[in-house]
């Protein structure tokens, strides 16, 4: 009888002592936190945020036509870039000495293409400038900057 009650005492800690360390190991790590925030707000956003700005049917349209008018092929971008950069990589990964006449060639491309793409950005904003009333443009320019900004996220804790 003594065999048998210290038997099972001992069966009944050691199935204990295993599930407490069972669910010590499901208390894992936190979710990885979310991606980094780039730097400006809105980097490809508008200027001219219309978040709470009442438009009326026609603005709408207009400004509905002006986006679509407006809208980048950004597979072409893409494309345009990504030739760029092999071409870049291609000299800086042949041996022997860079060509930097040529290196900066390439970056003056790549800067042509981003300052072109924020000029088309721009003259977008100006035609949807143009349809906003008065009162609608001062109420934008009440808006503060990072009203429509997302917090940043909080800082990582430590591990240990």
């Amino acid at each position: 009888m003594k065999k048998a009650l210290l038997a099972t005492a001992l069966t009944f800690g050691m199935f204990t002592a295993a599930g407490s360390l069972a669910r010590a190991d499901d208390t894992s790590a936190p979710p990885p936190p979310p991606p980094p925030h780039h730097g400006m707000c809105h980097p490809h956003g508008h200027i001219l945020s219309l978040d709470g700005v009442k438009l009326t049917s026609s603005q709408k349209k207009k400004i509905k036509a002006i986006m679509e008018a407006n809208r980048p092929d950004p597979k072409a971008d893409m494309e345009q870039e990504r030739s760029i950069h092999e071409q870049i990589r291609t000299l800086l990964t042949t041996p022997g000495q860079v060509d930097t006449n040529q290196l900066t060639a390439l970056t003056q491309q790549l800067d042509t293409l981003r300052t072109n793409r924020e000029t088309q950005h721009l003259q977008k904003e100006v035609q949807i400038h143009d349809v906003l009333t008065k009162k609608q443009l001062a109420q934008i320019a009440a808006k503060k900057e990072d009203e429509h900004c997302p917090p940043p996220p909080p800082p990582p804790a430590d591990g240990n």
